[in-house]
């Protein structure tokens, strides 16, 4: 597979000491994002902010309830839950987002997986996390594959660190990558890979990404269903 080639090669160029986002990315105050709105990155960390909040409605103290506001709020409450335990199975089960967006510099084409569990008491790498895939447009070269989990490092400024990537049965590789803080809970991990069609070439229908720091295991997630993503990806960097 070419892919695990790309990284390694690109991961070699970064100066561990430099303390700056990807080329293509900018500081956005909290971490690295294009120069460029971009929706489906905002949509996918909206989505778990919003399923995060969904388990903490409490209604503020004040006068007593009607029995009609009783039973409306009741009601109210069995459909949030209903709603929150389908978003919950989807998620569960791990789920696509494909945006792009014209801009100056040709199509920002990108697709997030989010897959991750809700059902623990104590956090594991298995119960998942996002990965987005992100580049622009030929011949624009910067592409970026991207992690984010719970269990990953969480640096409160970007930092270049190292990280062991193992991609389904290929051998690991310890490599350079970016690293920042992207929510309290949640850290992130950014490769920088030279060109989108290159590492879309080296991507699978179904593919295992396990990423871990001197053999502890900080994120274990495996997409599938990906083969139409690749595709309009491809297509949009055309």
């Amino acid at each position: 597979m070419k892919f695990p080639g790309i990284l390694f090669l690109t991961a070699l160029s970064l100066p561990l000491a430099a303390v700056a986002c990807p080329i293509g990315m900018q500081f956005n105050g909290n971490g690295c994002s294009p120069p460029y709105e971009y929706t489906g990155w905002d949509l996918m960390r909206d989505r778990r902010a919003a399923i995060d909040a969904m388990g903490s409605h409490h209604r503020p103290s004040g006068p007593p309830l009607t029995a009609e506001q009783a039973r409306k709020l009741n009601e109210d409450m069995k459909q949030l839950e209903k709603e929150k335990e389908e978003k919950r199975k989807v998620l569960a089960s791990g789920v696509w987002t494909v945006e792009s967006k014209p801009t100056p510099e040709g199509n920002l084409c990108a697709a997030v997986f989010a897959k991750y569990s809700f059902e623990y008491r104590e956090y594991k790498p298995e119960h998942g996390g996002l990965v987005t895939i992100m580049g622009f447009q030929n011949p624009k070269p910067d592409a970026w594959l991207i992690f984010h989990g719970v269990g990953l490092p969480k640096s409160q400024k970007v930092e270049k660190i190292r990280i062991t990537l193992q991609q389904d049965d290929e051998p690991a590789q310890t490599l350079q990558v970016f690293n920042y803080r992207e929510s309290r809970e949640m850290g992130t991990i950014m490769f920088a890979v030279p060109g989108l069609v290159a590492m879309l070439n080296g991507m699978g229908d179904k593919q295992r990404f396990r990423l871990s720091d001197n053999g502890k295991m900080l994120l274990d997630i495996q997409w599938h269903s990906a083969a139409p993503v690749i595709e309009k990806l491809k297509q949009c960097a055309k």
